[in-house]
């Protein structure tokens, strides 16, 4: 007969699968709800020490999507796998940068003094790039100042990647005419 667990172990154990269940509830309210699992009421620092001791440390939240279904994101790659091959795909993302891109969210200070940090509130110029991501590297790339517009970001799309593209399917086909290519598609 296997050895029974002692009642930290179990405590430990229930510790884990609550943070597991609730990541981002605060330390007060994982006291109150051990207490309520285990009968066993410790102190705040009690259980962040438990929690260092288990191998969990505090960190920024990643939030993702509660509409995200696993399923269909799976069918999709799938899907993605069998009928294009990776030099068909292009990736297109959009980013900003400005003077408070670089703040971190969390810090650190001695015990019983707040982690400040001084930083510059005003945003000063912001720069927005589109670039377009292939196999060969970067396709096309456009910088502006300031944001990027529904009509910029079409724009930037039709102009700069279909551009590129649409030259890649003419030295496939050995189509010298950029017009003629433009029809033919």
């Amino acid at each position: 007969m296997p050895p029974a667990f002692s009642t930290d172990l179990k405590w430990r154990i229930a510790l884990k699968a609550l943070v597991a269940d609730k990541v981002d509830w605060y330390l007060d309210e994982l006291v109150s709800e051990m207490d309520v699992l285990t009968g066993k009421k410790v102190s705040v620092p009690t259980l962040w020490r438990s929690l260092r001791f288990c191998g969990i440390t505090r960190k920024k939240l990643h939030k993702n999507a509660k509409e995200r279904n696993e399923i269909l994101r799976g069918a999709f790659i799938a899907n993605m796998g069998i009928n294009y091959t990776p030099d068909q795909l292009v990736f297109l993302d959009e980013n900003a940068k400005d003077e408070q891109s670089l703040s971190h969210g969390y810090g650190y200070s001695l015990i019983n003094t707040c982690a400040r940090k001084s930083v510059v509130f005003v945003r000063g110029k912001r720069y927005t790039i589109l670039p377009a991501l292939s196999l060969q590297g970067f396709i096309a790339i456009d910088i502006m100042e300031g944001s990027c517009t529904k009509e910029r970001f079409k724009d930037f799309v039709i102009s700069d990647v279909v551009r590129y593209i649409i030259s890649l399917y003419c030295k496939y086909f050995g189509i010298t005419n950029l017009f003629l290519c433009y029809l033919a598609t």
